[in-house]
């Protein structure tokens, strides 16, 4: 007999999960190898949104509050020394999003008088938070037997996300600098530190005066800190498991193999395991319903603005490892934004000699679904939902065979795009918008396909039928089919032993959409 374990999908606290018997994935021994002390004393992790950070950042002050009972049978019980215990002072700065930086001031003076009160430390005071911060953390480090504090800090860059690609950016971003720069000042009087947040930003930046955090992020320790892994869902809910295949007619087998589907995929190092979102995979199981979870958090706006002003080839992310791994507020990156909320993850890792660079990918069902839709609005300057009937004709054409009502289709859907969607145009920006508009509704495209002799702009594979297409920009159509040909790009599905059909797209900067076309099937 299978039991449900019990789930919880919006509880944060790790004392109130233990104490109201939650399942809790155990991750102690990761945690254990940074709060241990043996690797450092101050660490810094980014990770994107619904992954666990807040309740790895409970776990942690639970720990060196020393509550024992909270950890009885986990890893990490039997390595601690529960007979030491430090003041701990979590800022939670997931809820100061201001709309000023001397609205942002007022809201961290609260703040931190609130987190001095409940800590039992006399009101400190200061003419900038920097200095209330400063006077807070010594407070607590002397009423230490060590003269040291723990210092968590959750969501770090929260005040700062909602004013990227906005003028006061640089003014966010230097309050927040003088504000952590006090963590480097007193580095001393604490035992331990842990900053995490969505963004990893430059060493120029926010960060410049921290050079002492360990920077775990991409660290084949913590690769499986936030997530869960095949293993841990298969040890830890059989239940929902099969509760889940029941309700969806499947074999405990198949109903796994959805939830690889549509929930895995994310690497946050080369070496390690992939995991699986734990919201999504929480939501999923309660409601007993494969689905797109991710979508109830719509895209940040500064991700969609961003893609509105640098339009992103998603068919192929290729990007080197510095640009990866942070960004500068005042000139974010696409990419970089989008691996580090969870957009993208990491599908190949190539070394040569120093250079090191990555190829990213959509990593699951559910967000290649969410996100999508949203890039399609992004490139267009249209609504998804207007888009979505243009996108719907153009894939039914497709499954029926007719090339014609497809080129339709998509002329149709290139009409109404703004003028400044198209002002930078070259053929792999048509190819990202036909791309992007294809996979929004699950057709099965890929985009930069290697041969033995080249890259064919796109491929769709169908059930019956495989598209080859190549786009020129400004060049006759015919020019795409003879590179087709003349580069054997049907070769490579010759045994596919379905209907091949050759397409040729000609686009025009000068009226912004497709002026011709060829297409021509081959014989099977």
């Amino acid at each position: 007999m299978h039991v449900m374990e019990k789930i919880a999908t919006d509880i944060y606290t790790f004392s109130r999960l233990r104490e109201d018997g939650f399942t809790y994935v155990d991750k102690t021994d990761i945690l254990y190898a940074m709060a241990s002390g043996d690797a450092g004393a101050q660490f810094f992790i980014a990770r994107p949104r619904r992954f666990g950070k807040s309740l790895a950042v409970s776990t942690l002050k639970a720990l060196f509050e020393g509550l024992r009972e909270l950890f009885t049978g986990l890893a990490i019980e039997p390595k601690w020394d529960w007979s030491k215990k430090w003041p701990v002072l979590h800022l939670d700065m997931g809820s100061m999003q201001a709309r000023s930086v001397p609205e942002f001031r007022g809201m961290l003076f609260e703040h931190l008088s609130d987190r001095a009160r409940e800590l039992g430390v006399e009101s400190v005071s200061g003419s900038s938070p920097a200095i209330v911060f400063k006077r807070l953390i010594e407070s607590l480090a002397a009423k230490s037997p060590d003269g040291r504090m723990v210092l968590l800090v959750d969501e770090y860059d929260k005040p700062l996300l909602g004013h990227l690609m906005k003028s006061d950016v640089t003014e966010f971003r230097d309050e927040l600098k003088a504000f952590y720069s006090v963590i480097k000042t007193l580095e001393g009087k604490q035992r331990f530190t842990f900053i995490t947040g969505v963004s990893k930003f430059s060493k120029v930046s926010i960060f410049s005066d921290l050079n002492n955090l360990k920077d775990w992020t991409m660290h084949p320790k913590t690769g499986t800190l936030f997530g869960y892994t095949h293993e841990e869902v298969l040890k830890y809910f059989p239940g929902c498991i099969h509760e889940l295949a029941e309700a969806n007619g499947l074999t405990d087998e198949e109903s796994f193999g959805k939830i690889i589907e549509w929930y895995n995929g994310y690497k946050f190092h080369h070496l390690a395991k992939s995991v699986i979102n734990p919201v999504s995979l929480g939501l999923c199981f309660d409601k007993g319903e494969f689905a797109n979870y991710w979508s109830q958090t719509a895209m940040p706006t500064f991700l969609v603005d961003i893609l509105k002003s640098r339009p992103l080839d998603f068919s192929c992310v290729n990007i080197d490892e510095d640009d990866l791994g942070n960004y500068e507020p005042a000139n974010p990156r696409g990419v970089t934004l989008l691996f580090q909320t969870g957009y993208l993850t990491i599908d190949k890792f190539v070394q040569m000699g120093t250079s090191r660079r990555y190829t990213l990918r959509l990593p699951n069902l559910e967000v290649e679904n969410s996100f999508l839709k949203d890039v399609v609005g992004a490139y267009t300057g249209r609504d998804a939902s207007l888009t979505s009937g243009f996108a719907f004709a153009a894939g039914e054409a497709l499954y029926s065979h007719d090339v014609p009502r497809f080129i339709k289709a998509l002329k149709s859907f290139f009409t109404d795009i703004p003028y400044d969607m198209t002002d930078r145009q070259n053929e792999q920006m048509w190819q990202t918008v036909v791309y992007v508009v294809l996979r929004s509704i699950g057709v099965n495209v890929n985009g930069e396909v290697k041969t033995h002799d080249g890259r064919i702009d796109m491929v769709v594979d169908l059930p019956n039928d495989i598209y080859i297409v190549e786009f020129k920009l400004n060049r006759p159509a015919k020019e795409a089919i003879d590179q087709i040909k003349g580069k054997d790009y049907a070769g490579k599905y010759a045994l596919s032993k379905k209907r091949i059909t050759l397409v040729g797209i000609s686009f025009s900067a000068e009226k912004r959409t497709i002026v011709e076309d060829l297409s021509e099937e081959l014989p099977v």
